[in-house]
């Protein structure tokens, strides 16, 4: 009975296919056991692109990948439905739910409808709910950075609506940002620039682009409070969602003026210091002038005197006193013009060395009387272009207040060196007296400020520093107390030539 029941299923189902191969709305078509077309419905033809069904006999409509897999699910699963591209007539292809069955030996037929247009919006709704979360990405990219920008950031319409604001300008405005959103952005300005603010955004707005608002201009900000900052704002036109909108950076610019007016009031200060200074050594030269003439007949007649005087010991001593007050005031007026009217450098190429050997020698015999010692250390140089005398008077200041400061025993070493990493040659005065108060080593190099009391005049210092900066150099001093000092004159290699032998 089996084998009956099959046959007769077999007849009826056949009988039942070929009825409806005559509807002329049933897409069906059936394939031989390579996949390739038997016999098709007109409908079917009409789907594929063709005129009449005999058309399709012996034509392949699926890539090989395609059929494979649709045959076997037919064999496994008859009648369940797959989504397949099939080839049309014109050589594209459309998408089909087909399913099928096996209706003879090897041979399949299947059963199609046209999902095209559905897989074309499948298709357009995955692209945009890719393009939603490639918006939503860049939204929160958008708004990370808007965040992480160290200045204030506000993003306002056309209208001044201020449509976005960052953490910086809650800070800014001392305002929450709920506060900001919606407002006009006049409403964070000083009132006196509302309105002139208006008709320039008005005019932005016709052309807008990037770049400084208010250049060569004081601008401010208002806060919540009512209390003004100074600020910098820069302008950039934005373009989101297919509307134009401005971003305004705005950085509070408050330290800057500050430290700004700071600098200014300390430059007048330096300003008025030089012209006083200035003033000061006019005088100082005057008054040297004046009193050198007369100075110089005082020792005239005190030589003439000290002869007449007698021969008391007492008699002698006080004379000896007296001149030497009269050397010490010539010295005094000398270092006092020389400040006040410095003469041009006399420069000429040779051995830096020479005119500090000089120097030490003249400051020898001073040094011996003081039991101290004193010794110069010279290392080879490049010829170097100078002035032998201005060098000379340096360096003899510079050793001469060390041996002022340091007591029997003392030691000075005085050394030039070449340093050709930085372009430049050093000479060094390094005592091992009691050094120099952190505090007054800032003020040492300034005309007339002196720690030697009744003693100094305050002017070596700033005469030597002079004469460093005339040759393009510094002179600095490193000590500390208890330790000694070490006073350190750079000159620059320029014009510099190798020594010849």
């Amino acid at each position: 009975m089996g084998r009956w029941d099959d046959s007769f299923r077999n007849i009826v189902q056949v009988s039942a296919l070929d009825t409806l191969a005559l509807c002329p709305y049933l897409a069906w078509v059936r394939f031989s056991p390579q996949g390739r077309v038997l016999s098709a419905s007109a409908a079917a033809a009409r789907l594929l692109g063709y005129t009449q069904p005999e058309q399709l006999v012996e034509r392949s409509l699926f890539d090989p990948a395609s059929w494979t897999r649709w045959n076997e699910a037919v064999r496994q699963s008859p009648g369940q439905a797959q989504e397949l591209p099939l080839l049309t007539h014109n050589g594209g292809s459309i998408w089909v739910l087909m399913s099928g069955c096996e209706i003879g030996e090897n041979i399949t037929e299947g059963w199609l409808v046209d999902i095209t247009r559905y897989k074309q919006q499948e298709a357009t709704l995955a692209r945009t709910l890719v393009s939603g979360r490639e918006h939503e990405i860049a939204e929160r990219r958008f708004r990370a950075l808007l965040e992480s920008a160290p200045d204030a950031i506000l993003i306002s319409a056309g209208s001044g609506r201020i449509l976005m604001a960052n953490q910086q300008s809650e800070k800014l405005f001392a305002c929450p940002r709920a506060e900001i959103l919606g407002r006009s952005i006049e409403d964070f300005m000083p009132e006196r620039f509302r309105e002139h603010h208006r008709r320039l955004r008005g005019e932005y707005n016709r052309q807008p682009r990037t770049r400084m608002m208010g250049a060569g201009l004081e601008l401010y900000a208002r806060r919540r409070d009512g209390v003004e900052i100074p600020v910098e704002i820069s302008l950039s036109p934005i373009e989101i969602d297919g509307e134009w909108v401005v971003a305004s950076a705005i950085r509070d610019v408050s330290e800057r003026k500050r430290a700004e007016a700071a600098l200014h009031r300390l430059h007048q200060l330096e300003l008025a210091q030089t012209e006083h200074l200035a003033s000061l050594g006019e005088i100082a030269a005057g008054l040297a002038h004046e009193i050198k003439n007369p100075l110089a007949g005082i020792a005239a007649v005190l030589e003439v005197l000290a002869g007449n005087f007698g021969n008391a010991p007492e008699s002698r001593e006080l004379m000896s006193e007296v001149q030497q007050q009269v050397v010490r005031i010539r010295s005094i007026v000398d270092e006092l013009l020389n400040y006040a009217r410095p003469r041009p450098l006399a420069l000429v190429p040779g051995d830096l060395n020479e005119a500090v050997a000089r120097a030490v020698q003249f400051a020898l015999p001073r040094a011996q009387l003081r039991q101290l010692r004193l010794t110069f250390l010279p290392r080879s140089l490049p010829v170097l272009q100078h002035d032998p005398e201005q060098i000379q008077r340096m360096v003899l200041n510079l050793v001469m207040n060390a041996i002022e400061a340091l007591p029997p025993g003392g030691q000075i070493e005085v050394l030039t060196q070449l340093d050709p990493s930085a372009q430049q040659v050093t000479i060094s005065v390094r005592d091992d007296g009691p050094g120099i108060a952190s505090a007054e080593q800032e003020k040492i190099f300034r005309p007339f400020y002196t720690t030697k009391g009744k003693h100094g005049t305050g002017l070596g210092l700033s005469l030597c520093r002079r004469i460093a900066e005339l040759h393009g150099g510094t002179i600095r001093v490193e000590s500390h107390l208890g330790e000694g000092s070490r006073f350190i004159v750079t000159l620059p290699l320029e014009n510099a030539r190798e020594a010849q032998p």
